[in-house]
């Protein structure tokens, strides 16, 4: 009885013990390696803590309203159109006048004089408008000039006397300033500079918008990475829990349990290494989105929700090329910076031609006051008709009195050695031009097809990726299979959780690299750096 009591307890224990690892094997198996899916991993949050959702649309959309860097580049196409203005100015008309007194006091010197002592008073009010007309360098004039002047000389028939003249000028040049000149170069300039301040506010907005789009994409890999470092750790966790039991049951040695200790120690530190890019990224992210450092975003935790495209894309590099040539800003700011060597070309070349100026001018004059008439020289004064200022306006309105006159100028620097100097600058300012102008084109064209090629390489190594990714969670699922039935070591099983790790890590790269190698291909079209 004793012996068949003995052999039951054995029994017993062995069924027992065999029990056991059956019981964790069908536990393993219920939890066997997780799939993973991109898109699944939500950012870490404190509790009771809710994400602020975000697309990358909204994302790019918030930073071209908030964004410190575009609101301060919206700026200078503002401060441009001021510029233009103060260059307009210069073909705007001007408005001068004068009034003066003066009353002087002559001695005589002789009998002609009009008296021992002299006095006169005079008032004048002169005005005038004149303008540079923005066509072929001409210069445009009135003037209107008046006085009244009253005397006690015995000889003055007209006392006081008014007297007015209205004139017209204009002086057109017929050889330097004729094509061009510095004014009207400079107004030009200033029209093509507004443009160039609008491409440089056009391809910081496609900038910005790309760096958004860089940091949406490297923070949603991020949330990515630290959900597979996650897994990791807990599957670690489960290989260290069950390598206890089994050393409790004395069918694994002690040295395997600290090996699965390991582990789960790395296993945390990658999590939170995990974790502090995440933060670093994050805040790299927000400073993209916010207006300034009182933003209420900067304290809100960012949930990157869209996830990215990965269809294949069919990349022209021949037309991609075309239409980056033909369309980007750089290039497009550097055609417009030859257009304003070609002005400086042309006003140098104008200013190497001597002077000569045509002047046309036509005056009216007009005398009014009181008319007296003496019986002999220096005699008494009989007033003969009074009179007063608008008599001499109505002379000018009936051009009584009219004075034309044509003139030519002509002045030559001998040698003109300053200006020739200037040109022949000029001339070589253009020709740097050009090899720069060729020089970029050669460059659009290497990034253009760098980009291209790149966005094809991108998309076999995510395959890749992909597949090895699917073979290593194949292969760690299969080797903790053959760990719970005694046939696999505990260095093999943590070897496949590490490879299928590192395999999900490197496709989630890999889908970022192909999504930002797209997007930098469609940029490069566009914009420059």
């Amino acid at each position: 009885m004793r012996r068949k009591s003995i052999r039951s307890a054995t029994a017993w224990v062995v069924c027992l013990a065999l029990a056991i690892p059956m019981s964790l094997s069908a536990q393993q198996q219920e939890r066997q390696v997780e799939r993973y899916e991109i898109g699944e991993a939500q950012p870490p949050l404190d509790p009771g803590e809710t994400p602020v959702s975000m697309t990358l649309d909204e994302a790019i959309a918030r930073a071209l309203e908030m964004n410190l860097d575009i609101q301060t580049a919206r700026l200078s196409p503002q401060m441009q159109e001021y510029s233009l203005r103060a260059a307009e100015a210069a073909f705007s008309p001007m408005f001068s006048s004068t009034f003066g007194y003066n009353d002087a006091t002559n001695q005589s010197t002789s009998q002609l004089d009009g008296g021992i002592q002299t006095s006169t008073q005079r008032q004048t009010f002169n005005a005038s408008l004149s303008q540079t007309t923005p066509w072929y360098g001409g210069r445009l004039s009135a003037n209107f000039n008046n006085n009244r002047t009253e005397t006690n000389n015995a000889f003055s028939t007209l006392n006081p006397s008014y007297r007015s003249t209205f004139s017209l000028n204009y002086t057109q040049p017929l050889l330097a300033g004729l094509k061009t000149d510095n004014q009207r170069t400079a107004l030009k300039t200033q029209e093509i500079q507004g443009g160039i301040s609008n491409l440089q506010l056009r391809s910081r907005v496609e900038n910005i918008s790309n760096q958004v789009r860089v940091a949406y994409w490297n923070l949603r890999a991020l949330i990515e990475q630290i959900e597979i470092r996650r897994r990791s750790l807990a599957q670690a966790q489960l290989l260290l829990e069950n390598n206890r039991i089994r050393v409790q049951l004395g069918s694994m040695a002690e040295i395997q349990v600290v090996q699965a200790e390991a582990q789960v120690a790395s296993a945390e530190q990658s999590l939170l290494n995990a974790e502090v890019q995440w933060r670093n990224q994050e805040l790299n992210f927000k400073s993209l989105l916010v207006s300034g450092w009182d933003d209420p975003l900067l304290q809100q935790t960012l949930n990157p929700t869209d996830l990215p495209a990965l269809e294949q894309q069919e990349v022209d590099i021949a037309a991609a090329v075309e239409v980056a040539l033909r369309e980007r800003t750089d290039i497009r700011q550097q055609r417009q910076q030859r257009q304003i060597s070609e002005l400086d070309l042309a006003v140098t070349k104008n200013n190497t031609l001597p002077e000569l100026n045509l002047t046309a001018g036509y005056s009216l004059l007009g005398v009014g006051g009181n008319l007296y008439e003496r019986a002999e020289l220096g005699g008494d004064a009989q007033l003969v008709s009074e009179g007063g200022y608008f008599d001499g306006l109505s002379s000018i309105w009936g051009q009584d009195v009219p004075t034309w006159n044509v003139q030519l100028n002509f002045s030559y620097p001998i040698g003109m050695r300053a200006a020739k100097a200037n040109h022949e600058r000029a001339q070589l300012q253009m020709r740097q031009t050009d090899l720069a102008l060729r020089s970029q084109e050669l460059a659009i064209v290497t990034q253009v097809t760098d980009a291209g090629l790149t966005v094809n390489d991108t998309y076999l190594q995510l395959q890749a990726a992909r597949r090895s990714r699917e073979v290593a969670e194949r292969s760690a699922e299969i080797e903790m299979t053959r760990f719970n039935v005694g046939a696999s070591t505990n260095y093999e099983v943590m070897q496949a959780q590490d490879d299928m790790t590192s395999a999900r890590l490197s496709e989630l790269q890999a889908i970022i690299r192909h999504v930002n190698a797209i997007a930098e291909f469609e940029r490069v079209q566009r914009v420059g750096n």
